[in-house]
């Protein structure tokens, strides 16, 4: 099988969610039962080479997901056969940082000029607290909830958390699963308090050495001082300094903070192969065509120069909502 790997009894099954969003806004979502073959982060591995062969998918779930496979150009959205609907997905840059050096090593392969905002940014917000700017780190098993007490006090006022749920989740099922991530030393979460309040937050998961970008939030009161930027900076410092992880795998799609850290990159995809059932082929060729109108309205918003302007209007009625509550 062309980059791929066969299927087998031991292949962990769970949950593959789909969700149906127009930008930001989350219509509604579907989910699957899947196995999820995802492959270990490694920036040298080989890419996809086509065509793909399709996977023996078991009866017991909807499709087989490989997932993060890198790839050298965009492929075709879904490519259906006889015996399954190959869907690509997320076909997008994935950003990450070699861990391997200092962190001033890190911070010379900026500019100048982002050197010195970066430095001025971390000054001003320091000089808003009055010399109360606190930066923890959470780590072990004692720490988590603690973690998720500050998490989701901040989430709760996130305009993520009010259209999407892109926020950090406060179910007991991701508590436990930060639980068993910490007993395991896969677990490095930062906090930024003003004044002993949480005014940001950032959760890493570790998965085969490197550190994963899962949630980052940070109270929309305060978004004049950046303070997601300053925690990230500030959670990078340590990390380098601890030496522990190998990459930082800021996952695939673009983004500001990406962008600005990310040190290198390269294009990766999702593919799944679904079951032929009628359900299977709604979801999946729904789904690329709301992903597609996205996309549309975005360039459009972009090229009438509204798209900034929409995005910071939604986030400002949504996190006022959110303070209200």
């Amino acid at each position: 099988m062309a980059g791929l790997i066969d299927i087998h009894d031991h292949t962990p099954r769970g949950q593959i969610e789909f969700r149906y969003c127009l930008g930001d806004l989350c219509l509604f979502r579907i989910r699957f039962q899947g196995c999820i073959a995802r492959q270990t982060f490694d920036p040298a591995a080989a890419p996809l080479t086509r065509p793909f062969e399709n996977p023996e998918i078991p009866k017991d779930v909807d499709l087989v997901l490989y997932g993060g496979r890198h790839i050298t150009e965009r492929l075709p959205t879904i490519q259906p056969t006889r015996r399954a609907i190959c869907y690509i997905r997320n076909q997008t840059v994935n950003y990450y940082i070699d861990l391997a050096g200092s962190f001033d090593d890190y911070l010379k392969g900026f500019s100048s000029k982002t050197r010195s905002t970066l430095q001025r940014k971390l000054r001003k917000i320091t000089a808003m607290a009055g010399g109360t700017l606190e930066c923890r780190t959470f780590r072990t098993l004692d720490d988590v909830k603690e973690f998720h007490r500050y998490s989701r006090q901040i989430a709760v006022k996130t305009y993520q958390e009010r259209m999407f749920d892109g926020a950090i989740p406060a179910s007991v099922e991701f508590a436990e699963r930060m639980r068993r991530l910490a007993q395991r030393n896969c677990l490095r979460a930062f906090v930024l308090l003003i004044k002993g309040e949480p005014v940001s937050y950032l959760y890493l998961p570790a998965s085969d050495g490197a550190l994963v970008y899962g949630y980052l939030g940070y109270d929309p009161t305060y978004a004049r001082w950046s303070p997601g930027t300053i925690l990230l900076y500030l959670a990078l410092e340590r990390v380098f300094a601890e030496q522990q992880f190998r990459y930082f795998n800021f996952t695939h799609g673009e983004g500001q903070a990406k962008e600005l850290f990310g040190r290198a990159r390269f294009l990766q995809a999702d593919v799944h192969f679904f079951h032929w059932t009628l359900r299977n082929a709604l979801a999946v060729y729904g789904h690329a065509g709301v992903e597609w109108l996205s996309s549309k309205i975005g360039q459009l918003l972009e090229t009438v120069g509204l798209r900034k302007m929409m995005r910071k209007l939604l986030r400002h009625w949504f996190g006022s909502e959110a303070k209200a509550a």
